[in-house]
C-alpha cells in the first residue's frame, strides 16, 4: 500500500471504554490536537485521521502492523526521510511517541515544536 502523505492517526475524543465508568479522552492524542492547534499548517500538509477507540484500528495495522496499533502514530510518507527514532514495520517508517512526531513535523512543515 502506498502513503503519499505522512499520516496522523489519534484517537477521537470524547470515548467510552466499555471496561471503565465515565467519558474519557487520551491524554497523548489530546497533545497531538493541541499541537495542531497551534500549527494548523501541519493539518494542512498531513493526512489527520481520527479512529475511533476501540481495537482493532484496521486502518493502522493495514499500514503498520497489528502490535503497533496504539495510538497516537505518525506513519511516514512513501519516501519521507525518517529521524533516527523513527520505528520500522516491514519497510514502513512510523513514530509513535508525541513530542518525537511534533519535532518532526515542526522540522518536516515548519511550526512551533515541543519545549525540551
Amino acid at each position: 500500500m502506498s502513503l503519499k502523505r505522512d499520516t496522523l492517526f489519534i484517537i477521537k475524543a470524547p470515548f467510552e471504554d466499555p471496561k471503565l465508568e465515565g467519558t474519557w479522552f487520551c491524554n497523548s492524542c489530546a497533545t497531538m490536537e493541541g499541537a495542531l492547534l497551534a500549527n494548523p499548517q501541519w493539518a494542512r500538509s498531513v493526512d489527520v485521521r481520527r479512529m475511533p477507540y476501540p481495537r482493532p484500528r484496521y486502518d493502522v495495522i493495514a499500514l503498520i502492523g497489528e502490535d503497533n496499533q496504539s495510538l497516537p502514530v505518525l506513519v511516514l510518507a512513501d519516501g519521507a526521510k525518517a529521524p533516527e527514532d523513527a520505528k520500522d514495520y516491514e519497510g514502513r517508517r512510523f513514530i509513535d511517541d508525541p513530542k518525537a512526531i511534533s519535532r518532526y513535523l515542526a522540522a518536516a512543515y515548519g511550526g512551533a515544536g515541543p519545549h525540551p
